[in-house]
């Protein structure tokens, strides 16, 4: 099951939300077959157990290859998912619980954790590496001044990277891609100094948090990795048009609003005036009127945004589902990023 990161065109990095699994699920196969999603894996909604999670995975991808990372520790841990998923934090006999997961899921891709344990670091390192499917070492900000010690207990450890993904996550990105590109040029010299065959991704977000007077934005972590000088056996990444960080409470509903996704920028039209489900086909109407909206992309955001300038209220009526159609978009075409055709030659066939 040894994978080729050199066919792997798009790396997003997803988490377990709803809004983010129905857009993953309704992409057309032949997206799914293609890019490869960075799960962070924590509670399905309120379920209370971890196989509601790995259920819906199955549910959106089937048994795809998909990259498995741990998510964030959660405040709420009151159900017993939450004690599975810190059995699987546990670093002892080199995190065993980790990758015995891996090894009941032939699937799934393992990312490695970290641990100030070394010892037990490294030999969960060896073990996930050994069973040739490839390996993800997903480094954070913080852990940036460690690249260097991290790629050698790595590459020591995988036969120089061989078969090894890094992902460099910048977290948030904005307009200042020219800079950061230099500065991730030295995390990669250091990647390659230790783990010469290790493939490296760059991920980050822009997506905005406010839209008052905002009508476009460039993606800006598209354009860090375009702007990139060498960018051989380097993969794009991203969060497929999430935040970084997770909006929570406060404020309202927000004012309807549907994004509509291109190659290089969003496109956002909000309402300013109306509410509910009227808002949303307001802006859904006025999208299909511009120059830019193209009803040859047959994907399922297409259809959902058709639908509510129908009149559909089954379609989009509130921001988790607009925000599931943004996703569904972009994943789409970052999978055939800059080939129109290909982006709008689908498997689908959809009606209305």
């Amino acid at each position: 099951m040894a994978l080729d990161w050199g066919d792997v065109p798009y790396l997003p990095m997803l988490s377990l939300r709803p809004a983010e699994m129905r857009a993953l699920e309704e992409l057309p196969n032949l997206t799914k077959d293609r890019l490869l999603p960075i799960i962070h894996l924590r509670p399905w909604v309120n379920a209370h157990r971890l196989e509601s999670a790995t259920g819906r995975i199955a549910t959106a991808y089937g048994d795809r290859r998909v990259v498995i990372a741990m998510g964030e520790r959660e405040q709420a841990n009151e159900r017993p998912v939450h004690a599975e998923l810190e059995a699987l934090r546990q670093p002892a006999h080199g995190f065993r619980q980790w990758c015995e997961f891996f090894e009941a899921n032939e699937n799934y891709i393992p990312a490695m954790q970290f641990s100030p344990e070394v010892p037990q670091e490294e030999a969960q390192i060896a073990r996930l590496f050994g069973m040739d499917r490839g390996l993800v070492v997903i480094v954070e900000r913080p852990a940036f001044g460690f690249i260097g010690v991290i790629a050698r207990r790595v590459g020591e450890r995988s036969e120089g990277g061989q078969n090894v993904c890094f992902v460099i996550d910048f977290g948030i990105a904005s307009r200042d891609h020219l800079q950061v590109a230099a500065i991730a040029t030295g995390y990669i010299n250091s990647i390659r100094e230790h783990a010469p065959a290790a493939y490296i991704a760059l991920s980050a977000s822009s997506f905005p948090d406010s839209f008052v007077g905002l009508s476009e934005q460039p993606i800006y972590e598209r354009r860090l990795f375009d702007t990139m000088p060498d960018r051989d056996r380097l993969i794009y990444s991203d969060r497929g048009s999430a935040r970084v960080e997770r909006q929570t409470g406060g404020g309202g509903q927000p004012a309807p609003r549907i994004d509509y996704p291109l190659f290089d920028q969003w496109d956002f039209y909000r309402s300013d005036d109306l509410s509910g489900f009227e808002g949303y086909r307001q802006q859904a109407i006025r999208l299909m009127g511009t120059e830019i909206w193209n009803p040859a992309l047959r994907v399922w955001g297409t259809q959902m945004i058709e639908r509510t300038a129908a009149g559909d209220t089954s379609a989009i009526g509130s921001p988790s589902k607009a925000t599931a159609a943004r996703i569904n978009l972009h994943l789409q075409l970052q999978t055939f990023y800059g080939t129109p055709d290909a982006a709008e030659d689908t498997d689908e066939e959809w009606s209305g």
